[in-house]
């Protein structure tokens, strides 16, 4: 293969950068294809993560400094923000690639407006023409476009605003290639009868016909992962079903049930068509990706005293308690003694007391060697530098929702599947939250543990809330998944750290595409470029 030049890449509403990872990961003779040269984010943590990760890739697989590695690795906040700073003064030419790549801007904003975002993309381009568009507008974007089409909403919604932005980035700098990816509830949106996909196909594929001035190209839109059912005479694929679109992502070698739009439009003046991604031989289960993270314990928070009546509305009265080894020993056995005393949940590996775990809540950093059985897609995942677990922290419970995540990992172990609410209920009134709502039939899966022996169900940003709907599979812990664990499901590498607060770095975590899978359409995309 003759000497390769790198294909630019822009990516726009980065989020952490899970589309640019996978694309980034590709390489040739220790050579990167892909360069990432600029990413648009306007959430604060976000951006802080992708410009970190970013001067990361600034240095070759394998060679990144020693100093990076000990600002992972401390523990304490001020010495850590300390190290970092002196990271980044070290390798000063790193960073200010970085800061130029990994761009802090709102899409739509007062203070960054398109003719702004038009000039640092001309200026990242620096006259490439051969180069790939990342992205996809927020959700809620696409059927609000449907409604404004037909007079249902202001077309000065700035949802609306941000579809069209992306279309109009299109139309304006004519991508090679674009990725665009959303979720699965696209497909059956409906506006007074018209459907929002293919209104949004028809854009995507024609974006001169939004923006009459343009001389845009039209654009040919595929699915990933099906052939087209037929082609237009002017070569232009077609698909019956707007399934076609849909990628689960279980199939293609991410623990995780994920399934998601993810559409690939191709300049219409490039003639090769592409393949589409081989499905994976092997389905990866949950444990296989996170069973050999360092064990940790849930933190203590508060418990629910009562209800009280204050100014006329019912309001929640908790207490807070201790948070120590010895109350969490004390308080998960009382609950483990109770549990295991009714029937069917007496599993002789539980009648012993639950210990604490010796690296207790864990923290934003957890030295551990790795155990020598190696876990799923090891290379993909696994940095020898690292000597730990980044972003494994677990966090603190109501004391009975501890009591509802024991039960929920025992009764899981026993039945192989996740207790429904009316299951709670049947075995112990205590087990039924104190809500409003319990009992209505709207949250009958409120408690859902992640099954060991299955891909896990979609980590999404809701993880950043609370803990519920992602219990650990194992009573020992007693707990919900770390930010490490979602990202191990996500397929984000062990040495990609999430920044900002622990809420922050779940939200980002659910936001983000699998980079796995995005170095899987990179391959598609490369195949596409002649390379």
């Amino acid at each position: 293969m003759p000497e390769l030049n790198t294909i630019p890449v822009i990516d726009i509403f980065a989020g952490p950068g899970g589309l640019g990872e996978g694309f980034s990961s590709i390489s040739y003779n220790r050579r990167k294809i892909f360069n990432i040269k600029l990413s648009i984010e306007k959430d604060k943590y976000a951006h802080e993560t992708l410009e970190l990760r970013s001067f990361f890739r600034k240095f070759k697989k394998g060679q990144a400094p020693k100093e990076y590695y000990d600002f992972l690795q401390e523990l304490d906040p001020k010495k850590r923000k300390n190290l970092k700073e002196v990271l980044l003064l070290n390798y000063p030419k790193e960073y200010q690639l970085a800061k130029d790549e990994a761009w802090h801007a709102e899409l739509g904003s007062d203070n960054h407006s398109s003719k702004d975002v038009d000039l640092r993309i001309t200026r990242s381009l620096n006259g490439e023409k051969k180069w790939v568009l990342l992205g996809g507008p927020p959700c809620q974007a696409f059927s609000l476009v449907g409604r404004s089409r037909v007079g249902g909403i202001n077309e000065n919604d700035n949802r609306v605003f941000l579809y069209k932005e992306y279309l109009r980035i299109i139309a304006e700098h004519q991508p090679s290639i674009f990725v665009m990816e959303n979720v699965k509830g696209l497909l059956s949106a409906k506006v007074k009868g018209e459907n929002v996909f293919d209104l949004i196909r028809r854009d995507l594929s024609n974006p001169a016909s939004i923006f009459k001035n343009s001389k845009s190209k039209k654009y040919k839109i595929y699915s990933f992962v099906n052939e087209p059912d037929e082609f237009k005479g002017n070569g232009f694929p077609i698909y019956n079903d707007a399934k076609s679109f849909t990628i689960k992502s279980e199939n293609f070698g991410i623990p995780q049930k994920r399934h998601r739009v993810i559409l690939l439009g191709i300049r219409e003046d490039i003639e090769q068509s592409p393949r589409i991604i081989p499905t994976s031989k092997v389905t990866i289960k949950l444990k296989n990706v996170i069973n050999d993270l360092p064990k940790i314990r849930s933190g203590l928070h508060r418990k629910f005293i009562r209800n009280e009546i204050i100014n006329g509305k019912k309001k929640r009265i908790y207490e807070k308690v201790e948070d120590g080894e010895d109350e969490w020993s004390e308080l998960v056995n009382s609950y483990r003694n109770e549990i295991i005393s009714w029937n069917g949940l007496d599993k002789k590996e539980y009648q012993k007391n639950i210990t604490t775990p010796s690296n207790g809540k864990g923290a934003e950093f957890v030295k551990y060697t790795r155990p020598k059985k190696n876990i799923a897609n090891q290379d993909w995942y696994c940095d020898p530098k690292l000597l730990g677990a980044c972003n494994h922290e677990a966090r603190s419970h109501l004391i009975q929702d501890l009591k509802r995540y024991l039960f929920a990992s025992l009764y899981s172990d026993k039945y192989k599947k996740f207790p429904r609410l009316h299951d709670y209920e049947a075995y112990s009134e205590t087990l039924v939250p104190n809500h409003e709502s319990a009992k209505t039939g709207k949250f009958v899966d409120r408690f859902r543990v992640q099954l060991p022996n299955e891909p896990a169900t979609t980590v999404t940003s809701h993880i950043s809330k609370d803990g519920h709907y992602f219990i650990h599979y194992d009573p020992k812990q007693c707990r919900s998944l770390t930010v490490r664990e979602a990202a191990r499901i996500q397929t984000f590498p062990d040495n990609y750290l999430f920044c900002g607060p622990r809420t922050a770095q779940y939200h980002q975590v659910g936001n983000a595409v699998p980079p796995y899978l995005a170095n899987q359409i990179a391959e598609v995309v490369l195949n596409i470029l002649n390379y």
